[in-house]
Formats: structure tokens, sequence, C-alpha cells
């Protein structure tokens, strides 16, 4: 049973200015954002090389569960998924669509230097031209 969700370290400086800037207030809110967006792309990678996990405790049931629960069951197109004997494939799923989203996240705000607010809100935006993408997370969220 997993009792963790690693980090990708990778991505470390990225996620602590994400948290110290105030953008995202924890570690795990930019991951859970960053899973999301993964999913919406199809970018789901693997990572070897972990920081610090954080506690599987922290993501709320009521809602960061949720999300992970639904990757899960789209990604195996299984809805058995949501049982506990599951949680480790539950997430590992959303481990690998958070790396994915903080790559993109990475390649299209970090690399530029963009404002993270700024550029968070233009790629919210973009990905509304196609589908909204608070409207996949409130989906999420809703199942």
């Amino acid at each position: 049973m997993a009792a963790r969700v690693r980090r990708p370290a990778e991505f470390d400086d990225m996620l602590n200015e994400l948290r110290d800037t105030g953008v995202f207030p924890t570690f795990k809110d930019a991951m859970v954002f960053a899973a999301t967006l993964g999913y919406r792309r199809g970018n789901r990678k693997e990572f070897k090389k972990s920081s610090e996990p954080i506690d599987l405790d922290v993501f709320r049931g009521d809602f960061d569960r949720t999300i992970m629960s639904i990757l899960a069951i789209e990604e195996m197109d299984n809805p058995k998924m949501i049982a506990p004997s599951n949680e480790t494939a539950r997430v590992l799923c959303f481990e690998e669509y958070a790396n994915g989203g903080l790559e993109i996240l990475k390649r299209e705000i970090w690399d530029g230097k963009q404002d993270w607010r700024e550029g968070l809100l233009s790629l919210i935006q973009r990905e509304e031209e196609e589908h909204t993408m608070l409207d996949d997370i409130t989906e999420l969220a809703n199942f």
C-alpha cells in the first residue's frame, strides 16, 4: 500500500518557486494541478529520482483523492481502480501524470521565465480554446 506520493526531483526548483511565490500554497496543490494538466495533454511520464515524498494523508479525500481515482479509472478503463487494493497503482498513475504536467509547466512557463500567474492564466486560456481544463477538473471532482 502506498503511504507517500513521490515528487520528481527534476522539478524541485520549480516546485519550490511555485510554493514560495504563493501560486500554489503547497507542493500537493501544485502536483494536483500538474497531474490534471498532464492527463489533459496525455503526458504521462515515468521518473526514477524522487525528492522528499508527500504523505498520502495530505491528499484530502473530498477532492485530491478523487482526482487520483478518476485519473486511474480513466487510464486503466477500469472502475475497480477505486478498490483499496489498487491504491499503489492509483498513486503511480497520479505521480506520472503530475510529472508529465510539471514537464509542460517547465517548458511553457518556467523556461520562458514568465510570471507564474500570467503564465498559468495564459495556459488555462489556451486550453479553453479547445475544451476547458477547468471543466475537466470540475468533472473529476464531481465524479
